[in-house]
């Protein structure tokens, strides 16, 4: 076998490769999944806050630290404006995150990234791009120094008839090794 044939050969393997990875990293880019268990789960009912550690933006971990509370959860919020309507079979859920930085570590990052809801069946849905006419959201990015409180609406189109009984947060995108879990009743 020939250079020529060897680069033809690995050619057609790296092709075949990227082909083959195309499929895999398309549904990996529309609905990221952390790749890391959260080591501990801290469960409290919406009203009641937990707090949450996370990686600083040096990366250092547990020198961010949130008391996060949900506050309130809106099983069918309404879109704000004309062209915010959910598709055809869903409905939006709004739920109202409390933020208080309670860490040294300045919290910087965007809220929404690291909320779920969870249905009475097990399914998992993630924050869905509108605003609902139940109170402002978050802004792209939430900066919080020490003591600073942020608050807003994280919205999440769910199926028409779902039920949420769980709503989900961790710090750092989702990616913290520990996770918040308010019970909805």
């Amino acid at each position: 076998m020939g250079d020529r044939d060897v680069r033809r050969l690995v050619l057609a393997a790296g092709m075949a490769a990227f082909l083959t990875g195309c499929g895999t990293a398309a549904q990996t880019a529309k609905n990221p999944e952390p790749t890391t268990t959260p080591l501990h789960v801290h469960q409290a009912n919406v009203d009641e806050a937990i707090t949450l550690t996370g990686a600083d933006d040096a990366g250092v971990p547990g020198t961010l630290r949130l008391a996060v509370k949900v506050k309130k959860v809106i099983s069918t919020a309404v879109g704000r404006g004309a062209f915010e309507k959910p598709r055809k079979g869903e409905r939006f859920a709004a739920v109202r995150f409390v933020f208080k930085n309670i860490g040294s570590a300045a919290y910087q990052d965007s809220p929404t990234f690291g909320a779920k809801v969870i249905d009475d069946s097990g399914h998992g849905y993630d924050p869905t791009v509108a605003t609902v006419s139940a109170g402002r959201g978050f802004p792209r990015v939430l900066t919080l120094l020490h003591d600073q409180v942020g608050s807003g609406f994280i919205v999440f189109a769910v199926p028409r008839h779902a039920r949420i009984v769980t709503v989900q947060y961790a710090l750092n995108a989702g990616y913290a090794t520990e996770l918040g879990q308010w019970r909805v009743r």
